[in-house]
């Protein structure tokens, strides 16, 4: 588990996997009050929140592909996502997280203050719980926006664009013999509706033309982009007017994996541990029923932060 000073050995295996540094034993991480600042805590409770990241389209992958194809897609950084039970974001402990929220003079990360102890999610933490691939800069994709890309001609013939929902009920609907095409439009679905969903509820041209092309996709700097987005998400969030609520873009479900391992209450009452595996979020199962926002608080964030 995470915890605010240390960061143990696993997270320290990842570091070495990602960054090739080989002379790490324990990374240790230490905090100055100077670096934080309260931010004013507002009544937060009556809040609507829409998310974008449907971790329940998981079940639609794990009917979709053949076993043959589901080894072709476990050799990627997706791949352990499909021994994970689908589930539906509870969106209150994100919120209730969120809520303890203290400013932080680092830009690439948000912190929180719970029983006087800090909380920092980073890059590193989302590593650790996405174990995603891709760290490099981001790259352009080159397209020819007068072409239709071949996926699209292929299985979508009659459409300029391809919706989400579109892509998610023909995954529903077909079974592939061609298990390259298979493995291509499963990526594209994980990517446009579950890991970087936008706003424009559309699978974006560029997303077809990289994901018919492997080594390109295999390549592309997906854990930064993720965390950029998801970081970027979850720092707006109580911007602007809370009264029409707000929404988390990115992946946000890795905050909550984040709050499962760092805060005890919030486990008991929301979650089920089933692991200790790499990456963390192929640990929890999240229960079905989820407490009340006042219940969450008043139990979740009592208990002693791990450590």
């Amino acid at each position: 588990m995470f915890s605010i000073f240390y960061i143990f050995i696993d997270f320290v295996n990842t570091c070495l996997h990602l960054f090739g540094s080989k002379n790490l034993d324990l990374v240790f991480v230490s905090f100055s009050e100077n670096d934080y600042f309260i931010q004013e805590r507002l009544d937060t409770f009556h809040v609507r929140i829409q998310e974008r990241c449907k971790m329940e389209n998981l079940a639609i992958l794990q009917e979709f592909l053949t076993d043959n194809q589901k080894s072709l897609f476990q050799e990627s950084s997706f791949g352990p996502y499909l021994d994970i039970q689908p589930f539906k974001a509870p969106l209150q402990t994100i919120h209730s997280l969120l809520m303890y929220r203290v400013g932080t003079r680092y830009e690439e990360e948000i912190c929180f203050k719970i029983n006087d102890k800090f909380l920092r999610f980073s890059v590193e933490e989302f590593a650790v719980i996405t174990g995603l691939d891709g760290w490099g800069d981001k790259f352009s994709v080159d397209f020819n926006l007068k072409v239709t890309p071949r996926l699209v001609k292929k299985y979508f013939p009659k459409q300029g664009a391809v919706s989400n929902a579109d892509l998610k009920h023909f995954l529903i609907d077909h079974k592939l013999q061609d298990d390259d095409d298979a493995v291509k439009l499963a990526n594209i679905f994980f990517v446009a509706s579950i890991l970087l969903p936008n706003r424009a509820r559309s699978v974006p041209t560029y997303l077809w033309y990289l994901g018919d092309d492997e080594s390109s996709f295999s390549l592309y700097p997906w854990s930064r982009v993720c965390f950029d987005e998801t970081l970027k998400s979850l720092k707006n969030a109580f911007q602007g007017n809370l009264n029409t609520g707000y929404e988390l873009c990115g992946f946000p479900a890795s905050l909550i994996i984040f709050a499962l391992e760092c805060l005890p209450g919030v486990a008991a009452v929301t979650a089920t541990k089933v692991g200790d595996q790499m990456p963390k979020i192929l640990n929890w199962k999240v229960k079905k029923f989820q407490p009340h926002l006042s219940t969450l608080l008043s139990n979740g964030f009592t208990r002693s932060v791990s450590s």
